[in-house]
């Protein structure tokens, strides 16, 4: 997996001094037919037991993943981090859904 910080990101990551992200998949997304098949990921800034992550520098911030991403995608498939939100209620996100069903 490859990792991309978009320019978004970058300026609200700089801006709020963040310098670790957690990522992990979405275990509570609701059971929709519209999103059937289809497995989101959460962005935390907070994370505990950095030692059950796998871990990747990109861009001088500190990416902790959950391993099971592994399972969602290729080795050289590309992640792309950006951030949506007006002012002080900005948030981080995993632009790339995967849809297990294709």
């Amino acid at each position: 997996m490859n990792f991309k910080i978009d320019e978004k990101a970058k300026d609200f990551i700089k801006k709020k001094s963040i310098k670790e992200i957690f990522i992990n998949p979405d275990l509570d997304q609701k059971a929709a037919l519209c999103t059937s098949g289809v497995v989101d990921f959460e962005v935390s800034l907070k994370g505990k037991n950095k030692d059950k992550y796998e871990s990747i520098l990109v861009d001088d911030i500190s990416i902790y993943y959950n391993p099971t991403m592994s399972m969602y995608f290729d080795d050289n498939e590309e992640i792309v981090i950006s951030a949506f939100g007006l002012g002080s209620f900005k948030k981080i996100y995993i632009v790339n859904e995967k849809n297990l069903l294709s």
